[in-house]
């Protein structure tokens, strides 16, 4: 059985993820527009090379050059050639320390959700919990996981309500730990 890495998983916007992690990475201007026409192109299935970024980002061949050698020597870039064609990765992007500590896509919260629900979540059940990840503290989203449980109502449109609703009234998860609320 192969087992996906979190950035591999369908509901993972690359692109967000980059553009959300920016000052993490410690990418330049030039650096990261190389790295999210590779990313689209890869994601469309369209043949990439040095001319096609340079002529799709405006740059000149040389600076093109410079931008993928040094995305290079910081691993986050992977040049390779499978079945005669030139590869360019970015998984080394997405496997640095910056993913793990940020636990970006917490898989363990997809798990919770999973034993709640009692079943595997959709693709797009997974997209809305990872938008929350991103948006909302962790301990809030699993506050109102269990909130719907409690009242039997465990579905994606109602912990949505839930989540709304608190931030609508300021709600944070500390306040909830301090019995401050309800």
């Amino acid at each position: 059985m192969i087992v996906e890495k979190w950035y591999e998983q369908r509901c993972v916007n690359h692109r967000d993820w980059i553009l959300d992690h920016l000052e993490f990475l410690a990418l330049s201007v030039e650096e990261t527009v190389i790295v999210l026409v590779i990313d689209f192109m890869n994601t469309n299935g369209l043949d990439i090379s040095m001319e096609t970024l340079s002529h799709k980002t405006g740059m000149s061949s040389e600076d093109v050059d410079k931008v993928v050698s040094v995305l290079y020597a910081k691993k986050y870039l992977k040049i390779g050639v499978q079945g005669g064609k030139v590869n360019f990765d970015l998984s080394g992007l997405f496997e640095t320390n910056v993913a793990k500590q940020e636990a970006i896509i917490d898989s363990s919260l997809f798990d919770i959700f999973e034993t709640e629900f009692n079943r595997p979540l959709t693709p797009i059940e997974m997209q809305k919990v990872s938008d929350w990840h991103r948006n909302l503290d962790k301990t809030l989203i699993i506050y109102a996981l269990r909130e719907a449980s409690a009242y039997q109502k465990v579905s994606i449109a109602y912990i949505e309500a839930i989540l709304k609703d608190w931030q609508d009234k300021g709600i944070t998860a500390k306040m909830i730990e301090e019995g401050k609320v309800r």
